[in-house]
């Protein structure tokens, strides 16, 4: 489990990865993870592609958003890609 943030309650956000696939398709090789994000009360499943570079962050409608802002959590998860904090 991975802390992200504090929502408006103060209480914490975080990532918790649920498992991995690589995936080949052609010449291109693609890291997908699947996972949740949530605050302990509101959760949702989030799947983060990974390839050359760039980050895809898909996750559906949830209460949490309410709590937290949608866009920065996007940008958290983009992070945490990228600088491989997620293994």
């Amino acid at each position: 489990m991975i802390y992200l943030t504090n929502d408006a309650l103060d209480q914490a956000v975080y990532f918790e990865m649920r498992g991995r696939e690589a995936l080949r398709t052609g010449k291109s090789f693609q890291q997908v993870y699947h996972g949740l994000l949530g605050n302990g009360v509101h959760e949702v499943e989030v799947t983060l592609k990974k390839r050359k570079g760039s980050v895809e962050v898909a996750f559906g409608d949830s209460a949490l958003f309410c709590f937290v802002e949608e866009d920065a959590l996007r940008r958290m998860l983009e992070g945490m890609m990228k600088e491989k904090t997620v293994h």
